[in-house]
């Protein structure tokens, strides 16, 4: 029994997929910080966010079983390439599979769920409101309207091709708006890292749909990869790398700190030589748990690179 709710609260949690908003949160609280000392209001942005990620997540599953999606994701492979897949994935930070599919929660408890993950992210967003005003309940709308129609219909904006576009921009909110209700004032660097945020997580999202993508043309879904093809998303993947590699040097414009940066270049260079490697048949399975390490690695960088800024300002430049 212990054994069952531990598993079932793992995959509510999924951590793969709600550390990134938190860390994404994070980058903003933390610049805002070099420049006030708003510690309340960078300790609770992050914890709404955390509790936002959960209701993102569950309700993207919840929406994936009533279409069947996750549960066909799995009808087009081998016995023995389910099993490779189980071996490569880290059930406890990836993925262990739809809860609801599975029976681990069923629909009315989910929908509980749900109801009391919103009323917790309501909750501690009144002082967040109280603080930022008018600002924090426009985003908030905006949040919670790309978050719950990623998968519910009628709008499903993943099954039409615009789900990698809600991501981004989603991520791109949540770090640089964490900083500009904290600190209303307009940052270039604080842009450019909301920019690469956005832009990492938007990549994580389309190379996972790769896994999926024959339960995806099933369903009628057109998503990036569905609407590329395979072999062309590949090198979409490279250009979307690349453009977030050239981002990362951009930061060095502001210290010198953000070279640290490059140290996510070898992750890429797997990544794709992972994607391109025709000889493997999990080629297009195994790059997912691949780019969710390199954003979280990406994502605490950064928050590394703006502690050391703060501590030894630069001013060569």
């Amino acid at each position: 029994m212990e054994k069952t709710l531990y598993r079932t609260l793992l995959n509510l949690l999924r951590i793969s997929y709600t550390l990134p908003f938190v860390m994404a949160s994070v980058t903003g609280a933390v610049f805002a910080l070099t420049v006030c000392d708003e510690w309340l209001m960078a300790a609770l942005i992050p914890l709404d966010v955390f509790f936002f990620a959960l209701f993102a997540n569950l309700s993207n599953d919840y929406f994936d079983h009533k279409s069947g999606t996750d549960a066909t994701r799995f009808d087009f492979m081998t016995s023995e390439r389910k099993e490779a897949i189980k071996e490569l994935y880290d059930e406890r930070v990836y993925w262990d599979g739809n809860i609801f599919d599975k029976g681990d929660v069923s629909e009315r408890t989910g929908k509980i769920v749900l109801a009391f993950i919103l009323a917790l992210a309501v909750l501690t967003a009144i002082p967040i409101i109280t603080y930022g005003g008018w600002l924090v309940i426009v985003l908030g709308a905006i949040g919670l309207f790309l978050a719950y129609f990623y998968t519910a219909p009628p709008l499903n904006l993943g099954a039409r091709g615009l789900g990698e576009l809600d991501v981004g921009t989603s991520f791109f909110m949540m770090s640089f708006f964490t900083y500009y209700v904290i600190r209303p004032e307009w940052s270039w660097q604080m842009f450019l890292i909301g920019l690469i945020v956005g832009t990492s997580v938007m990549l994580m999202r389309f190379v996972d749909q790769m896994s999926g993508y024959e339960a995806h043309v099933k369903g009628g879904e057109k998503d990036w990869c569905v609407r590329l093809g395979l072999e062309r998303a590949v090198g979409a993947v490279s250009v979307i790398l690349l453009a977030i590699h050239v981002m990362h040097l951009g930061l060095v414009y502001f210290h010198p700190v953000f070279l640290i940066l490059l140290l996510t270049v070898p992750m890429g260079r797997k990544l794709m030589q992972g994607l391109r490697d025709r000889e493997d048949d999990l080629r297009f399975i195994r790059p997912a748990p691949q780019i969710v390490k390199m954003v979280i690695f990406s994502e605490m960088l950064i928050v590394i690179s703006l502690i050391v800024q703060n501590a030894l300002p630069w001013t060569v430049w």
